[in-house]
């Protein structure tokens, strides 16, 4: 009777425990889900800041990203076929035009040159004894014409062996520096084969791509400052050198700025950078700050204040000046443009107004 008295008691003990548990489980999960509803009631309005729209008056002086050039860069190629005998340069050695940049073999070629020389040589003499003999009777005009024909010929020959064997000698045919060597001492070389490539940094010039609004602001022979992405710090000089005439594929007109790069400068050929046009002029537009805009510049949106209610809409913006872009359609002077706290935002979100100003103050 204890022993059951015992397990009942044991039995009471644990469901009553149990049953606290449960209670407490009950009371906490209440409390957390007032919390969440409270949340979700705060959360509910977004506070952001606004700005309305108006029209700026901004300088049309605008930026374009580009990358720095070679003044010149060619390809050095062989016009002839044989075994390298002489290399003279290596990649990072500095060639000046004109310098015997490799000799191939070209023994075999001056063994034809000196024979055919002495061919000319015996020819030469053997029709001056035609002549004579021709005056006596004992020859033709005929073999008189054509052994001064087989003169001619030889003469021929020794002016394409004399260009064969200056082929056999590869010069330089820039000043600069000798880089991408993709032949050895001892190798056969081919015609049409690439050599090396010499590349001349002393000058350099930025290509950047402009739209057909900046390309009309600019004039060949227009100073341009310049600045390396790893060198903000530095600023440069540059003159526009060439205007594209035609597009590329995405509407957009090459412009090349040529700058001096004295030795011991950090710039090096295909670095990035920035070009900076001053145009002198101001117009005055339906501006919209940078920072209002959701997406990219060119799908842009914004986020509307309209009722206590944020309202996403498609905007078309053009031109960028500085921190602003031209807007072209979507919006009206007046309008009231989320600046501050879109992340939080979607479509229809309601929304608090925390401060507001007129864009450009």
């Amino acid at each position: 009777m204890k022993k059951f008295l015992r397990i009942l008691l044991t039995l009471i003990v644990a469901g009553a425990i149990i049953a606290a548990v449960v209670w407490k489980l009950n009371e906490n999960k209440q409390v957390i889900d007032e919390r969440s509803q409270t949340a979700q009631m705060r959360n509910d309005v977004i506070p952001v800041r606004i700005i309305e729209l108006s029209k700026q008056m901004l300088n049309t002086d605008f930026t374009a990203s580009g990358t720095f050039q070679p003044y010149k860069r060619l390809a050095v190629i062989s016009e002839v076929q044989g075994k390298i005998t002489q290399l003279n340069y290596k990649n990072g050695d500095q060639v000046q035009e004109g310098a015997v940049i490799l000799a191939v073999d070209n023994e075999a070629l001056q063994i034809q040159l000196d024979i055919t020389k002495v061919n000319l040589v015996k020819a030469e003499k053997d029709i001056a004894r035609l002549k004579n003999l021709l005056g006596e009777g004992g020859m033709t005009q005929q073999q008189v014409d054509d052994a001064q024909n087989a003169i001619e010929n030889l003469k021929s020959q020794i002016r394409s062996l004399d260009k064969q064997m200056r082929t056999t000698l590869v010069k330089a045919p820039i000043s600069g520096t000798v880089t991408g060597k993709e032949v050895e001492k001892g190798a056969f070389l081919a015609p049409a084969m690439k050599i090396l490539d010499i590349v001349n940094v002393n000058r350099l010039k930025m290509a950047v791509y402009l739209t057909e609004e900046e390309v009309f602001q600019v004039k060949k022979g227009q100073k341009v400052d310049l600045v390396a992405d790893l060198y903000p710090e530095n600023r440069l000089s540059g003159v526009i050198a060439f205007i594209d005439v035609q597009a590329d594929n995405s509407k957009r007109f090459l412009v090349e700025i040529e700058l001096n790069n004295p030795a011991g400068s950090p710039l090096k050929a295909g670095m990035n950078g920035r070009a900076f046009f001053s145009t002198g002029r101001q117009i005055q537009i339906l501006a919209l700050p940078r920072e209002c805009v959701v997406g990219s510049v060119r799908d842009a949106q914004v986020f509307l204040a309209n009722s206590g209610k944020a309202e996403l809409r498609p905007v078309k913006l053009g031109r960028i000046f500085g921190n602003y872009a031209e807007v072209l359609e979507g919006l009206s002077e007046g309008d009231r443009i989320v600046i501050s706290g879109q992340i939080n935002l979607q479509d229809g979100t309601k929304i608090s107004v925390q401060e507001a100003e007129t864009a450009g103050k």
